[in-house]
């Protein structure tokens, strides 16, 4: 397994992300010796500099950041009801014993299920629009946040609940002081998975269904790059929805991690 970056300090674990990073970027010039070596048509693998200008010019002309705003407002949409069905689960599972043990079978039987192989049933029961693509995403985010929750609701120390039991913290209150700190780790890391499949799994939907929205968001630009055989586009498009995936990953939901579970000496 890889080592621990804490252990060395935050000088080995800047040295560690500029080697990775070096060896990403070697990438760029031997793209550019393959293409030319092998002599493969700019319509299969266009050059680093078109790939690069379409990229910029996309930003620019504000085309990447409008469809990419598209897709980010969608994916909340069904995050927020996914986490929403999610909380109600847990809860009514923790209190009604028949509700958790469903939800613990339902969760094996669908947590394996990729939300690409329900398309054929989506399509049929909600056909193609933004309440399929909403189907797919919510699939994708519940079945992971919700066996990563109820993970974290019975990892709760049993001397914490004991604690909030002479203390008279019930319901909410309990809840807020007490539940979720305990369950921290295990929300950042269903948190992650959240984002990181609801990603995927718009693109993925837009990529089946059209336009999600008016205009289509990152999933429907790649695909129309595509059918226009704008390849230059397309990988722009591609490029750009890795830069997304990686800001959200390692600058919105690191913050959250540093303000949380490392704030409060936990870990994940």
């Amino acid at each position: 397994m890889w080592s621990n970056d804490r252990a060395g300090g935050a000088p080995r674990s800047r040295w560690r992300a500029i080697r990775a990073w070096i060896v990403i970027l070697l990438a760029v010039p031997a793209w550019e010796i393959a293409r030319r070596v092998f002599a493969v048509s700019p319509l299969l693998m266009p050059g680093i500099a078109e790939i690069a200008g379409a990229f910029f010019e996309g930003l620019l002309s504000g085309e990447l950041p409008a469809r990419a705003a598209i897709s980010l407002l969608f994916i909340g949409v069904g995050m927020a009801i996914a986490w929403t069905l999610v909380f109600v689960g847990v809860l009514l599972g923790a209190t009604v014993p028949i509700v958790g043990d469903v939800l613990d079978r339902l969760s094996a039987l669908f947590h394996p299920l990729p939300g690409i192989a329900l398309l054929p049933v989506v399509v049929l029961w909600f056909g193609v629009g933004p309440a399929a693509a909403l189907v797919v995403i919510v699939h994708s985010v519940f079945w992971p946040v919700l066996a990563n929750t109820t993970a974290g609701y019975r990892a709760i120390p049993e001397t914490w609940r004991l604690l909030a039991r002479n203390l008279e913290l019930r319901g909410v209150t309990y809840l807020t002081r007490v539940a979720i700190p305990a369950m921290s780790p295990y929300l950042i890391a269903a948190l992650r998975i959240a984002w990181a499949r609801s990603w995927r799994a718009l693109i993925s939907a837009e990529m089946v269904f059209g336009a999600v929205a008016a205009g289509g968001g990152m999933g429907w630009y790649i695909f129309s790059q595509r059918v226009f055989m704008d390849t230059t586009g397309l990988f722009a498009g591609i490029l750009f929805v890795m830069v997304i995936g990686s800001l959200v990953e390692h600058v919105v939901l690191r913050r959250v991690e540093e303000a949380t579970v490392e704030r409060w000496g936990m870990s994940t």
